[in-house]
């Protein structure tokens, strides 16, 4: 509290000499002061302004396939190249992401079937299935999963190969099939 007291009277003192006729701060004077004080604040509270802080309380992340794969029959598919990973959350070695906490989450899926062939993938929710994917013939093909799940901490979130359709596409130069999630609230 102490900090905060000096912090206030430090930026009141900056204000003298930069007043108006009317005894005032200039308006933006008073708009830096107060965005340094706010600033100030946050970082005694511990909370940085900004999306460069390790948050523990936040996840994230996005992961894409970096080549074409033939999946096996239930085969957990490994989004091998990751984007972004808060708190390292998702594992590109299973595949899984992992519940830091209770929450909403929003979780994202795009795949590319090979050409003239078909995908089948579904998003689990630990050992329930969720909703499906099933892009196909003729050509290639993609399909989008889109689903927001309510999950207890420690639920595991992945896609899944599913029936006899099991031709993924992707290439590294453009990462045509992906995996992505984080929490809402």
């Amino acid at each position: 509290m102490r900090a905060v007291c000096f912090i206030v009277a430090a930026l009141v003192m900056s204000c003298y000499g930069h007043k108006t006729d009317s005894g005032s701060c200039t308006p933006k004077l008073e708009n830096a002061l107060f965005e340094d004080l706010l600033s100030m604040m946050l970082k005694i509270k511990g909370i940085q302004k900004g999306t460069n802080q390790h948050d523990e309380t936040f996840s994230a992340f996005a992961a894409s396939l970096t080549a074409s794969k033939t999946l096996g029959s239930g085969e957990i598919v490994k989004f091998d190249k990751v984007w972004t990973n808060i708190n390292s959350d998702y594992d590109p070695s299973t595949g899984v992401y992992t519940a830091p906490k209770p929450g909403v989450y929003q979780f994202s899926c795009s795949v590319m079937t090979k050409y003239n062939k078909v995908v089948r993938v579904l998003l689990w929710k630990n050992d329930m299935k969720t909703v499906a994917v099933y892009p196909g013939s003729p050509g290639y093909n993609t399909g989008t999963i889109n689903m927001v799940l309510e999950l207890k901490k420690g639920d595991k979130v992945y896609i899944k190969q599913g029936a006899n359709d099991k031709d993924i596409y992707s290439e590294s130069a453009y990462n045509y099939s992906m995996f992505s999630g984080y929490l809402i609230r």
